[in-house]
C-alpha cells in the first residue's frame, strides 16, 4: 500500500502586494531507496496494483490543483 500524501503544495507569497504567489509541487518525504532510486509508488507486482498507485497519485494531484487555484484566486483578489 502506498503512503498517503506523496506530494505537497508549496506556496510562497510575493514580497510585495502586487507580486503573485509562487506555487510548486514538492515531494516532502522523498529520498532515494537503497538503489538510489526515488520512487513515487511501491514496486507493484500486478497491473492492478500499478494502476491503483497511479490513480492515487492523480487524485493527490487533482486536490493540489484545486488548492493552487484557490491560492491564485485569493492572491488576485477574486475570492
Amino acid at each position: 500500500m502506498r503512503a498517503l500524501y506523496t506530494f505537497a503544495l508549496q506556496t510562497k507569497r510575493g514580497k510585495e502586494d502586487h507580486e503573485p504567489p509562487r506555487v510548486s509541487v514538492v515531494l516532502p518525504a522523498a529520498g532515494p531507496d537503497g538503489e538510489g532510486v526515488l520512487r513515487l509508488t511501491p514496486q507493484c507486482m500486478t497491473l492492478d496494483e500499478l494502476e491503483g498507485a497511479i490513480n492515487a497519485l492523480q487524485d493527490e494531484l487533482d486536490l493540489m490543483r484545486a488548492d493552487a487555484r484557490r491560492a491564485f484566486t485569493v492572491s488576485a483578489g477574486h475570492a
